[in-house]
């Protein structure tokens, strides 16, 4: 009976916490755009929704304009005043880094998963590459390094680490196996198979 219970349990809760985050997601959107909207077109003028569909097609402009070389001179020049901003900067980077890391992961011809080989304490993990060529070090002598990022379970952090190529194993697994995988120790894995 109580494994019934678990059973429906790690259903509802992933699908509620899903659930949640959408729709907090999107209502935040909608309150947003809407007073956006709100402030050019009158009351009666606006249907709940407007607002989401108007984020979604501002944010999808945006993205269209950088195509062009004055916007891209425009962004380059907000960015360079970001970086002479010393909270701004860091925060910015981050999160420019922490998007391009992830838009990154969806480019399905690199083979990025690998497995760490830690041989003086007998242990393997999984891990992503993100950098294969260490010119930045050079004075560390890291010519055939590279940097893995290690995520850790249950988290939404890991460890970005230096191994000699030697160390990696690249292995036939999808970027988004992996995460699973790795994200859920392995948990992910074994229902598939059920």
């Amino acid at each position: 009976m109580m494994k019934i219970f678990l059973s429906g349990l790690s259903l509802i809760v992933p699908v509620g916490i899903i659930c949640y985050v959408l729709l907090w997601f999107l209502n935040t959107t909608e309150k947003v755009f809407r007073d956006m909207l709100l402030t050019f077109f009158p009351h009666d003028f606006y249907i709940v929704g407007m607002g989401f569909v108007f984020g979604i097609v501002l944010i999808y402009l945006v993205g269209l304009s950088l195509k062009f070389w004055f916007v891209k001179k425009l962004r380059y020049l907000v960015e360079e005043l970001i970086d002479r901003t010393p909270i701004l900067s860091s925060l910015y980077g981050g999160m420019k880094d922490f998007f391009r890391f992830f838009s990154n992961l969806k480019n399905k011809d690199r083979k990025i998963v690998v497995i760490v080989n830690f041989k003086n304490i007998e242990t393997k993990m999984v891990g992503f590459v993100t950098l294969e060529t260490l010119n930045s070090f050079d004075s560390l002598d890291l010519k055939d390094s590279v940097m893995v990022y290690l995520q850790m379970s249950y988290q939404m952090g890991g460890y970005s680490i230096v191994v000699p190529k030697s160390s990696i194993t690249h292995i036939d697994l999808g970027i988004e196996e992996a995460f699973r995988l790795v994200m859920t120790a392995g948990i992910s894995m074994d229902e598939e198979k059920e």
